[in-house]
């Protein structure tokens, strides 16, 4: 039985779809999920069998935190980056959410690494620190 070029080509069209489908299809489940945690990261299709995390376009500005609390936070995130294995935490901006909690990035040579910090009283020097991550994405 003879198959012709026009077939495969076809075929090789519709399984590549398939897997672009499969892609995208895990894409929004997981930014579904993101969205619902308040989540300030997404995921993006890569290629057609992977996908990568970046961060929402958002708006950069100063702590709203008082420089006593700020230090506390850039303690915290110290210790838990060298945790990591990476020895320099610095910090090259701080991204709001709506909700008000921040989003605080950190200079790196390989994609971007982040904390997103929340603060009970962000006046209060003994305000309860909420810190999550680092969270790994890129750029």
């Amino acid at each position: 039985m003879k198959i012709s070029g026009a077939l495969i080509l076809a075929l090789v069209v519709i399984v590549a779809g398939c897997a672009d489908t499969s892609i995208n299809s895990s894409v929004e489940q997981a930014n579904k999920q993101m969205e619902a945690k308040g989540s300030p990261f997404r995921y993006v299709a890569q290629d057609s069998s992977s996908m990568v995390l970046t961060m929402l376009p958002l708006p950069a500005g100063p702590t709203k935190a008082i420089p006593a609390l700020a230090q506390q936070v850039q303690d915290l995130i110290a210790r838990e980056e060298q945790k990591k294995g990476r020895s320099t935490a610095l910090l090259e901006e701080v991204r709001h959410l709506q909700d008000g909690r921040e989003v605080w990035v950190l200079q790196s040579l390989s994609g971007g690494v982040a904390y997103v910090v929340s603060f009970s009283d962000p006046s209060n020097a003994k305000s309860h620190i909420r810190l999550s991550g680092p969270t790994t994405y890129r750029k």
